[in-house]
């Protein structure tokens, strides 16, 4: 009788939720943000990691260890839904994200200062620089573990956060200007002053804003199945580029490189900037997953079906070749 009350009481203790499990989305995305600004302010302006080859490292992974161990034992069924590591049309994302990241990556690092090279100023040197190349495997991990921890927190957690008080919209709005935020302390880390370092600041967060909105549409509309794969890569290979391979001699700073030695290079960037962000923001407000899946498979299989028409006529021939 003492056994099985004992039981009870301890299969009661199991059932009952935690305190965490049931706290707002708003809460939890409020607290794992302080969390992981915070230790991204130390990281900068305290330990000065940017300076090393380590990076700010610690301030990428081990926020997003601690969202996905939160997330892992006391809300284990929103890992997918809130957090946005689900596995669905893992393939279609993985292709649509490579293919967005290589037309952001190009069209824009590269775009911009070769328009500027070839139309502008003829004189200017359009030489391919390699930065840290002992490092290009450490940084596309460094770029990889920054992208999980920003697109779990911005796109997946912050934006389900804000759904539940605000229209999509306004959440991928939201989410996007917090983005921009979290990223204006890389001029004055890289010694910006008075109004240069106020320009620098507000370019900074308006590029980063932009990119925030268009990553927040590629995932709350583009994106029924919630996967974050697709921002994920984006996100790695937009960053992975930007900073470790350069065309022409511009200076070479910690963190995002917004800075331009005239303004007909920034210009042209700029143009850049949205000639690509503008059509591809469209089609993932127009299109969804399932849309182009379902156009590729017919691309593909017009394709098969005349390689099989193709061959189907070759033997013919031969058939005929042989009985003459």
């Amino acid at each position: 009788m003492v056994t099985t009350q004992v039981q009870e009481i301890i299969e009661s203790e199991q059932v009952e939720p935690s305190a965490w499990s049931s706290i707002s989305l708003l809460k939890v995305g409020g607290i794992m943000l302080a969390i992981a600004a915070t230790w991204r302010v130390v990281d900068q302006f305290v330990l000065g990691l940017g300076d090393t080859w380590l990076n700010i490292m610690p301030s990428k992974l081990f926020p997003f260890l601690i969202i996905l161990g939160f997330f892992w034992k006391y809300r284990p069924r929103e890992i997918d839904s809130v957090l946005g590591l689900s596995r669905d049309n893992f393939q279609a994302h993985l292709a649509v994200g490579l293919l967005i990241g290589i037309a952001i990556s190009f069209g824009i690092d590269f775009g911009g200062t070769i328009v500027y090279g070839l139309s502008i100023d003829p004189t200017y040197p359009l030489q391919l620089n390699i930065l840290n190349e002992e490092l290009l495997g450490y940084m596309l991990f460094f770029f990889l573990t920054n992208a999980f921890l920003e697109e779990t927190l911005f796109r997946g957690l912050l934006i389900n956060a804000f759904k539940t008080r605000q229209s999509s919209n306004r959440a991928i709005m939201l989410s996007a200007i917090i983005f921009g935020i979290w990223h204006a302390g890389w001029p004055l880390v890289n010694g910006a002053a008075g109004s240069d370092a106020m320009n620098q600041v507000a370019s900074m967060v308006f590029f980063t804003t932009i990119l925030g909105i268009f990553l927040g549409i590629y995932y709350d509309r583009f994106n029924s199945s919630q996967s974050l794969v697709g921002p994920i890569v984006v996100h790695t290979m937009f960053n992975y580029v930007s900073e470790c391979f350069k065309i022409g001699p511009e200076p070479v700073i910690q963190g995002p490189d917004l800075i331009f030695s005239n303004p007909g290079l920034m210009a042209a960037t700029l143009l850049m900037f949205f000639l690509i962000f503008i059509p591809l923001g469209i089609f993932l407000w127009k299109f969804n997953i399932e849309q182009v899946s379902v156009m590729w498979h017919r691309l593909i299989g017009k394709e098969n079906d005349g390689e099989q028409i193709h061959s189907e006529n070759e033997i013919t021939t031969s058939k005929h070749n042989s009985e003459v």
